[in-house]
This record gives C-alpha cells, structure tokens and sequence, in this order.
C-alpha cells in the first residue's frame, strides 16, 4: 500500500515537472534565418510558428529558389527547437521507476 502511495506521489511530481517544462517552453523563442537570408522564421519551443518575415531582397529569387529558401528555414527552425527542447528537459529522463 505504502509503495503505491509512493508512485502516485512520484507521478504527482513529475506531473508538476512536465507543466514547469512546458511553461518554460512556452516562453522560449528560436529566430532561424534562410541560407541566404531572405527568409526569417521565429518559432516557440512549443514549436508553434510565430512569424514569418521575407526580406525585400527574397523577390529577386525564382518561385523554386524561394520556396527552397522557406523550407530550409522551417526545416532550420524545427531543429533548433528540437534541440532547445531537450536541452530544457535535461534531468527530465530521470523517471522513478514501477
């Protein structure tokens, strides 16, 4: 009964770990830029997009340049975030055990 108790205490906590880590999440923000800089894109650790912004220089590129340019920074962006976000949950991976 007493190690029952205890898991749910653990789970209680750790319940309260995972709303701090999105709290934090929520409030970090990733700015990625295109490869030539056309294109910025600021993104949430929570990984929603925020803004997009495309430079004035971005309309001397051709639909296929500035479509490739938009996904590399998207692409560029969720990495980032990725990798934000396990970093923030870095002592998170220390579960109790059933």
């Amino acid at each position: 009964m007493f190690d029952k108790l205890g898991q749910l205490k653990d789970l209680w906590k750790l319940k309260g770990q995972m709303e701090e880590i999105k709290k934090r999440l929520d409030n970090m923000v990733i700015k990625a830029e295109g490869p030539r800089h056309g294109v910025e894109v600021t993104m949430s650790g929570a990984m929603e997009v925020k803004e997009v912004r495309v430079d004035a220089s971005a309309k001397n590129l051709s639909e296929a340049e500035l479509a490739e340019e938009i996904k590399a920074v998207m692409n560029k962006a969720i990495r980032d975030t990725q990798a934000m976000a396990a970093q923030a949950m870095g002592g998170f991976g220390n579960l109790p055990q059933a």
